[in-house]
């Protein structure tokens, strides 16, 4: 038993001898001091728009000599400035500007030092997040119905200010919000349609919406390069690419729509001026019946 007690010490003297040595990061002494007064200057955490800018006012300091002062964005370096007087190697100061992300999203900035050699002397142990809010509303997985003409229940209305289904029913006192309907065209090889409420199409007759508010919304196919997934990802892409499209060639009807490319996103304008798009994500069944169906997801400027 001895010997296996000796045997033991003498492996933990041996771990011990082993033992690498890390510095903590902040071994260096490294501070880093935000400054500015506009809104638009990283002092703390943060919210803003797409695309709006942000500056970095800071000064940066170590008792022993910096080589390299580097500004990261979500971990990945972004600028860098070789520090080559003697004057700053110490104490370095600097204002940057850039451009947020067009993506909602959160994203971390910091600024640091790293010696001759690259190694990371430390951040002031200051990181900023910059949470950069949607400047549109984004409503998704909405059922819209076939019109029915008993119950009437059926939400075969839509509006795109809250991203709320209507029927028949619900719709009379809510019309003003009210942007578009669905139905199953059975004129030739229509079908599924989408259409502004101020031109009712004569196959509905069986809704009289007489007293409604009838908002005169513009429609039109996009095509298929406007991806809606990837490529409306802000207010200022939905202007760029719906708005833009919808120059010429707009209607209060939109026919024949499906599934595929080039027929299942459906640039708008509201009443009110607003720009947005609608992706056809499914549809149930080709039949006018009431229980066909098509679900939608639908993005629009605020």
């Amino acid at each position: 038993m001895k010997k296996y007690l000796i045997l033991l010490a003498g492996l933990a003297i041996l771990i011990a001898g082993c033992e690498k040595k890390v510095d903590p990061i902040d071994t260096y002494g490294v501070t880093v001091e935000y400054k500015g007064t506009g809104s638009k200057f990283l002092t703390g955490n943060i919210t803003l728009n797409p695309n709006d800018s942000i500056y970095l006012d800071f000064t940066i300091a170590s008792p022993e000599d910096m080589a390299y002062v580097e500004i990261q964005r979500n971990g990945v370096k972004v600028d860098t400035f070789r520090l080559n007087n003697a004057a700053n190697k110490k104490v370095f100061s600097a204002i940057k500007g850039y451009k947020v992300d067009s993506s909602a999203g959160e994203y971390t900035y910091r600024v640091l030092a790293r010696n001759d050699r690259a190694i990371f002397m430390g951040d002031g142990g200051k990181e900023f997040t910059v949470t950069v809010t949607p400047d549109f509303y984004f409503w998704s997985y909405r059922i819209m119905q076939v019109p029915d003409t008993t119950n009437k229940t059926n939400q075969a209305f839509y509006s795109v200010a809250d991203g709320k289904t209507y029927s028949y029913t619900t719709g009379a006192s809510n019309s003003a919000a009210i942007d578009f309907g669905y139905f199953y065209d059975v004129s030739g090889s229509n079908k599924h349609s989408i259409y502004a409420l101020n031109a009712m199409p004569a196959q509905l007759s069986f809704y009289d919406i007489a007293s409604w508010t009838k908002n005169a919304t513009l429609l039109k196919k996009m095509p298929s390069s406007v991806n809606f997934v990837t490529s409306l990802r802000s207010s200022g892409a939905i202007n760029t690419l719906i708005k833009n499209n919808m120059t010429s060639g707009t209607s209060t009807k939109v026919t024949g729509l499906t599934t595929s490319g080039g027929n299942n996103v459906v640039g708008f304008k509201t009443a009110s001026g607003k720009y947005g798009a609608i992706l056809i994500r499914f549809t149930s069944q080709d039949s006018p019946s009431k229980e066909t169906s098509i679900e939608v997801d639908v993005k629009v400027q605020k």
